[in-house]
């Protein structure tokens, strides 16, 4: 596990209206399930295991059917690809996993940025987006004991498919709210 850098995660944005994020999502060994539900604040609001592409998105009221169909053709030009997780990474309040390889989540946040320029990744608040999937973010949890509790739960493999538009409700819980495949002509 490489040394603390600095934040890169969902939390250090915060909006005052339900907003929307696009993801790839990720299933995990149950371990990691376990690990995230219990010290993962995300999680307990129905965000599910992901590698973000880009957050904050649109306010999720302006969801159209224009905005699907420019990410169906964003994602059109990306052939779908397998990932591995084999990596324990940290953020000074966070444990993640280490994409590889992660130039792929590079590229899909680059072609939506493209194509959405108006949200930058986090609201623009890092020069380097570095893609991640977050286990644990917490202020005060042990971070030593979970990143050792996720390294034995890994390695790990998926195959990305799509990409996924998450939706926050007004009472500030998540939702699935559109699944967008990879390399298929819209």
């Amino acid at each position: 596990m490489s040394a603390p850098s600095t934040q890169r995660t969902l939390s250090v944005v915060l909006s005052t209206e339900a907003t929307s994020a696009v993801v790839v999502r990720v299933p995990l060994p149950p371990a990691l399930v376990r690990l995230r539900a219990q010290w993962d604040r995300a999680a307990s609001v129905g965000v599910p295991p992901h590698v973000t592409i880009v957050f904050p998105f649109l306010p999720a009221d302006r969801l159209t059917p224009d905005v699907r169909r420019t990410l169906m053709a964003v994602a059109a030009g990306h052939r779908p690809f397998d990932v591995r997780f084999a990596r324990v990474e940290r953020f000074p309040t966070v444990v993640y996993l280490a994409p590889e390889p992660s130039a792929q989540f590079t590229r899909l946040t680059e072609a939506v940025v493209d194509r959405f320029p108006d949200f930058p990744p986090y609201g623009g608040a890092f020069e380097e987006v570095i893609p991640h999937l977050t286990i644990t973010e917490s202020g005060d949890a042990p971070f030593d004991v979970i990143a050792a509790q996720a390294d034995a739960a890994l390695p790990f493999s998926h195959r990305v498919t799509r990409l996924d538009v998450l939706a926050e409700a007004a009472e500030g819980r998540w939702h699935g709210y559109w699944r967008i495949p990879l390399g298929v002509r819209p």
